[in-house]
């Protein structure tokens, strides 16, 4: 099962193996691992864009993907994506990739100005693995374009509140894709407790993961 390739790696930070290749999403303070086959980066915030991780982690053959704000800052294999695009990866079999949507419509700053603007183009990630779906909803709020992601055999959702959505409002990005099984992510970094995780897996109508961070 899909759900047993995925390690969380803290915060929003992942590795799926699909074979023997190793694609990272979003990693940040990560601690080792194999190297990256394909990194994915969902926007340019210090918390899921990394350059001293994805240095750490990348070689000459890795693939790089990021929204064009974020791929402009990286060298080597880069590809921009935007919402909607989708692609599948050079050397690993069996996997293609999709960028979706992932903005704020209420987690405002300061200053009103929303922290996750949707004019910005960042993106959360759909992944086929070997014939099954996986969601990374990036740094977002429950949003429509969470309907075209349905069915998705995992959904990795951001839970913390503030900058994303809440255990209640994941749990209703939960409600409205109906994965086969959520993972909360977001949490246990700088922002989001272990307890916004078990509140939202109280909460989600489907069967929720909450993951040990992977040591390696």
């Amino acid at each position: 099962m899909l759900v047993d390739a995925v390690e969380w790696l803290g915060h929003s930070g992942f590795r799926i193996r699909a074979g023997r290749a190793a694609i990272y999403i979003d990693p940040y303070r990560v601690d080792g691992g194999p190297e990256a086959d394909l990194i994915l980066i969902t926007h340019g915030h210090y918390d899921h864009f990394s350059p001293q991780d994805v240095e750490r982690l990348a070689s000459e053959r890795t693939e790089l993907v990021a929204p064009a704000a974020v791929a402009e800052r990286l060298s080597g294999r880069v590809r921009s994506i935007a919402p909607g695009e989708g692609f599948e990866p050079e050397g690993i079999r069996g996997v293609d990739v999709r960028a979706v949507a992932a903005y704020n419509t209420s987690k405002r700053d300061a200053a009103g100005d929303l922290f996750h603007p949707r004019e910005a183009g960042w993106v959360g990630y759909e992944l086929r693995v070997a014939g099954e779906r996986l969601y990374h909803s990036g740094d977002t709020d429950v949003i429509p374009e969470m309907d075209d992601v349905a069915g998705v055999d995992v959904a990795l959702l951001a839970i913390s509140g503030v900058y994303v959505m809440t255990p209640g409002e994941a749990a209703e990005a939960a409600r409205r894709i109906q994965p086969r099984i959520a993972i909360p992510m977001h949490w246990g970094e700088h922002i989001g407790t272990r307890e916004d995780a078990e509140v939202f897996a109280s909460r989600a109508p489907v069967q929720v993961r909450i993951m040990e961070k992977a040591r390696d």
